[in-house]
């Protein structure tokens, strides 16, 4: 069943239930939706698309913020159903990047809505072939049912990754590859709340379709704000709640959770990046009723690979879980030969959505899917039970003296500092050692100040000498980070240049 397919399941089942609510916006039709008003405006985008002159496989940029979160559901789906592709569009993208997004995928039309309309016109007045399609145009019309014909493998959409080294990269997927996620609905509803980017693989997959294919209400904060947050969790009665680590940071140092109810939430789903296991320890307290799951995946591969089963994120800090029905894993070397168990090497998945691959760039695409495995560029370890450790971005390796320093081990040791809120792990260059481990740190508020000999001593029985750092950046600000939560390392590493 494919994903307009499912909607429109949903619709038949569950008409009258909440699909979305947007908190915070008070606009009639933009504030929340049944799954039977998605489905039929869907339907009326769809034939809205076709009548300014879409046509089976062209791309269609989506370019809106979270704040129009049913415009940008409901026009997900209307793509797919007028046989288009959906290239999604970061609206935090500068515009170099997004005038690269819409000329590197080709696309021949914007649907756009809210305070992103003019800016849309903006970027496409130097492009004469790309319409600007305002939401509101588009869904004023017949809704009855509506779907252009497509197979499986014909493409569904396109996706950008974030672009920390360079201009970001488009990575296609097809009908069959964004319809392995199905599940089955719950049938007495629930309450999914999340403030993650919509225009995202994970804020598609993961906050988008995933509340759908479970038949419960989606509520998203547009713009995360902890204390709101925090009172969304009680007020909502949330039952889902999902964030990236970033998100769970600042939520546990703000202390907005205190003196919330959080008995409802059975579920606390987390990734994107590490999480310190000393925040997944203070996160498990706060909600004493939900099971902690902790996944692993990735725009190339899919969106959850690995998961932590029940009870297993306290037990076994550090590791992302076990991989899903259907996934192989396996540790590489730089000769692609298979390690033994606990060894780090490169993370290769296999996987049973099929390949996916760069959009413009067979090179690329050779480079990532080789053999029917994906190679990750993350670096990692197996236990003796096959549970996964990432331990950091080839990237983001410290080489110090012949040293392989991961980046992920040494920020944990440091997390565990009282007045540290947040830290990133950087190598920079030396003379003599080819890098150095710096660490840029920022402090709780009213946290006295550190040394670079009081990080030092913190860490001296946690870590070995050569990974210790031997500099220390104290930042007021939050760490720079990009539209998935991630640290920003490059830029770091640019402003300390």
């Amino acid at each position: 069943m494919f994903v307009s397919d499912e909607v429109h399941d949903r619709a038949e089942r569950f008409g009258d239930r909440t699909a979305l609510r947007v908190d915070g916006v008070r606009v009639d039709g933009a504030s929340e939706m049944s799954f039977a008003a998605w489905d039929r405006r869907a339907n009326a985008v769809a034939r809205g698309l076709t009548a300014a002159g879409v046509r089976k496989g062209d791309r269609v940029a989506l370019l809106m913020t979270n704040h129009d979160a049913c415009a940008l559901q409901v026009a997900y789906v209307a793509v797919l159903r007028a046989g288009a592709v959906a290239v999604l569009v970061n609206p935090r993208y500068a515009r170099r990047e997004i005038e690269h997004v819409l000329s590197d995928s080709g696309a021949r039309a914007v649907v756009t809505a809210g305070d992103q309309t003019a800016r849309a016109h903006e970027l496409t007045s130097g492009a004469p072939g790309v319409a600007v399609l305002p939401y509101t145009d588009l869904v004023d019309r017949d809704d009855s049912a509506f779907r252009v014909d497509v197979d499986g493998d014909d493409p569904a959409d396109i996706f950008y990754t974030s672009g920390t080294t360079g201009l970001p990269k488009g990575v296609a997927s097809t009908h069959d590859n964004a319809a392995h996620h199905a599940m089955e609905p719950l049938k007495r509803g629930g309450t999914f709340l999340h403030a993650m980017p919509l225009s995202t693989f994970t804020g598609v997959i993961g906050a988008q379709l995933t509340p759908m294919r479970l038949a419960v209400t989606s509520v998203v904060q547009p713009t995360f704000e902890t204390g709101r947050f925090a009172e969304l969790i009680e007020r909502e009665r949330a039952m889902f709640v999902l964030m990236v680590p970033a998100h769970i940071l600042l939520l546990l140092e703000s202390g907005a959770l205190r003196d919330r109810d959080t008995s409802s939430v059975v579920v606390v789903m987390f990734g994107g990046a590490p999480t310190p296991p000393a925040a997944v320890e203070v996160l498990a307290a706060a909600f004493p009723n939900a099971t902690l799951t902790q996944g692993y995946g990735l725009t190339e591969g899919g969106n959850s690979v690995c998961v932590l089963p029940p009870g297993e994120a306290l037990n076994r800090p550090g590791s992302v879980g076990r991989p899903m029905p259907g996934v192989e894993i396996r540790i590489v070397d730089e000769l692609e030969h298979e390690v033994t168990t606990g060894e780090v090497g490169e993370i290769t998945l296999k996987l049973p959505a099929g390949r996916r691959s760069y959009h413009n760039d067979p090179d690329g695409t050779a480079r990532t899917w080789r053999n029917g495995w994906v190679f990750t560029g993350d670096l990692g370890r197996l236990d003796d039970e096959g549970y996964l450790f990432i331990v950091d971005r080839k990237k983001d390796m410290v080489l110090r003296g012949g040293y392989n320093i991961y980046s992920v081990e040494v920020e944990s040791a440091l997390f565990e500092h009282p007045d540290i809120a947040e830290v990133a792990i950087i190598g920079v260059p030396h003379a003599m050692l080819g890098h150095d481990v710096c660490a840029v740190v920022r402090l709780r508020d009213g946290a006295p100040a550190l040394t670079l000999d009081d990080v030092r001593a913190f860490v001296v029985d946690r870590l070995a000498d050569y990974k210790r750092p031997r500099r220390l950046v104290l930042r007021a600000e939050p760490l720079p980070r990009t539209g998935m939560g991630k640290v920003d390392k490059a830029r770091l590493l640019a402003e300390l240049s």
